[in-house]
C-alpha cells in the first residue's frame, strides 16, 4: 500500500504543496482538505455592482530572484502564462494601492507626508500607529482578529 499525504488547506500554499507532491518521482496519494467551498484562500477576485474587479488578496508576482523565478516556472507549468499581465515598476498600476471601504476607493498613503497625517479611511496617522505597536507591551489576550487589530491601531473606519 502506498503512502498517503494529507494537505490541510486549499490556499495557495496548500495547492502548491499538493501540486509538488503529486509530481514527485514516487508520488504519494495526495488528499487535500479544505474547510470552505472554494479553493484559493486569500486569492480571490470579485466583481462589484459597477463592473469593477477587486482583488481580495495577493494580486502580483515579484519576479526577482530565485523565488520569483520558481513562481514564474510554476505559472508556466500550470499553463497560466497567458493570464499574467506584465507591469513595469514605474507603471501607475504598480505604484498606486487602494482600499475599498464604505463603498468608496481610498488611495493608500505614500511618502512621509502620507504616513504622518490621517488619510481616509484611516482616522489616525499610520506612522504613529506603527510606532505605538512597536512600543506597546503584548496584551493578555491569547489571540486577536486582524479586524480588531486594525480597528484598534488605525481607527474605527478600518
Amino acid at each position: 500500500m502506498g503512502r498517503t499525504v494529507v494537505v490541510l488547506g486549499g490556499g495557495i500554499s496548500g495547492l502548491a504543496a499538493s501540486y509538488h507532491l503529486s509530481r514527485a518521482p514516487c508520488p504519494p496519494k495526495v488528499v487535500l482538505v479544505e474547510s470552505s467551498e472554494r479553493l484559493g484562500g486569500w486569492i480571490r477576485s470579485v466583481r462589484g455592482p459597477n463592473g469593477a474587479i477587486f482583488e481580495l488578496g495577493p494580486r502580483g508576482i515579484r519576479p526577482a530572484g530565485a523565488l520569483g523565478a520558481r513562481t514564474l516556472l510554476l505559472v508556466s507549468e500550470l499553463g497560466l502564462d497567458s493570464e499574467v499581465l506584465p507591469v513595469r515598476g514605474d507603471h501607475p498600476a504598480a505604484q498606486n494601492r487602494f482600499l475599498y471601504v464604505g463603498g468608496a476607493l481610498h488611495a493608500l498613503p505614500t511618502g512621509l507626508r502620507g504616513l504622518l497625517r490621517p488619510s481616509p479611511p484611516f482616522s489616525k496617522p499610520l506612522f504613529w500607529a506603527g510606532l505605538r505597536e512597536l512600543t506597546k507591551p503584548r496584551g493578555k489576550e491569547p489571540d486577536e482578529t486582524v479586524h480588531s487589530f486594525a480597528q484598534r491601531r488605525l481607527g474605527p473606519e478600518s
